[in-house]
């Protein structure tokens, strides 16, 4: 299990991989992928990513795959700004993409 001062491993799964913007906080999905009780629990998110770790203080690694589970090459790191609700407004099973963007433009406009 990793401790509280390692950096801890997680991914995402983007359509495609310029939705994925530098330096801005942005809504994602991310999985965890740590070692414990909690590997593989979904979180939503309001983040910060770069594709040069060393840039962002109190960095994570993030693996970026295509929504068809191919992982991107290069290494992301994520800095994890805030925990967004497990339930987001929209309709069931539509477009989870979209949810995060409605949920971004009435939370931060």
């Amino acid at each position: 299990m990793a401790s509280k001062n390692e950096p801890r491993v997680w991914e995402t799964f983007l359509r495609r991989p310029g939705d994925l913007k530098e330096g801005v906080a942005i809504p994602l999905v991310i999985r965890d992928l740590n070692p414990g009780r909690k590997k593989y629990a979904l979180r939503h998110v309001l983040a910060i990513v770069s594709p040069k770790p060393q840039e962002i203080p109190q960095v994570d690694e993030l693996r970026v795959r295509t929504v068809v589970g191919v992982e991107l090459p290069g290494s992301w790191g994520i800095r994890i700004l805030e925990e967004l609700p497990v339930e987001l407004p929209g309709r069931p099973y539509q477009d989870f993409f979209l949810a995060l963007k409605a949920w971004q433009a009435v939370e931060k406009p």
